[in-house]
């Protein structure tokens, strides 16, 4: 069965090696042409990804940056201090005559 194939083949299609070459030849050249044409599209379509998906990162940090530096600031809110420095460590306000005032130049 397949002997007889060969022979219809062999009988329709015949090819010198040198032919053969050629043929194998310009297909590698079209296939290295079509990449080369086809990969920057890839390229691009895969750094615009990526480049999405920093930017959805960058937007949390920055939300995260801007959350944390208003948690800084209210822990550093002079009359939080002031509360817990009397309720926690037990300051007192100093007595009038006890406080001197000091001019720096």
């Amino acid at each position: 069965m397949f002997n007889e194939a060969r022979g219809h083949i062999k009988g329709r299609l015949q090819f010198s090696s040198k032919d053969f070459w050629m043929v194998i030849s310009v297909s590698i050249l079209f296939m290295f042409g079509a990449m080369a044409l086809v990969w920057p599209n890839i390229k691009k379509i895969k750094l615009a990804y990526e480049y999405q998906d920093l930017s959805m990162e960058r937007e949390k940090l920055s939300q995260e940056n801007r959350l944390l530096n208003l948690e800084r600031e209210s822990l550093r809110s002079l009359s939080r201090i002031h509360l817990l420095a009397k309720s926690k460590v037990g300051m007192k306000e100093p007595d009038e005559g006890k406080v001197i005032t000091i001019i720096l130049k």
